[in-house]
């Protein structure tokens, strides 16, 4: 600090806080003006809440007038009747497993032999040298 602050001498007055000085300001340096940036619509915000505002409203409100359950009056009772079938739906599945060789089957399963496989015939003519046919 300088001996004059020291001693209490004044300060020199402050310029505005927009003013600047006369060599600062220039065309070139001014800043284009920004436009508005546009806000997003809340329109439809604002009609989902007020929605759920008469909803909650409507269910308050019929909570507090609904008649509640009284002693006084007969409990209402009906008896249906349903016709049942005598037979109940049963569906029985029926796996067939093929044995591995070597391997037995469960004391309690029942065992199907397969059926043999019908013998394929395959001819092959070939062509002997010496033989005519």
């Amino acid at each position: 600090m300088s001996e004059s602050q020291e001693l209490g001498a004044p300060r020199p007055p402050r310029p505005a806080p927009g003013a600047r000085p006369p060599a600062a300001r220039s065309t070139a340096s001014t800043r284009p003006a920004v436009a508005a940036k546009p806000r997003p619509d809340a329109r439809p915000l604002r009609i989902a809440y007020g929605m759920g505002a008469v909803a909650a409203a409507s269910a308050l409100a019929t909570a507090l007038v609904a008649p509640g359950s009284s002693a006084t009056t007969a409990p209402i009772s009906q008896v249906v009747t349903v016709a049942t079938d005598a037979t109940p739906l049963v569906r029985h599945v029926t796996q067939y497993v093929k044995l591995k060789p070597g391997q037995t089957a469960p004391p309690q399963a029942v065992v199907q032999q397969a059926p043999a496989p019908k013998p394929r015939v395959v001819v092959v003519t070939t062509r002997q040298s010496g033989v005519k046919p």
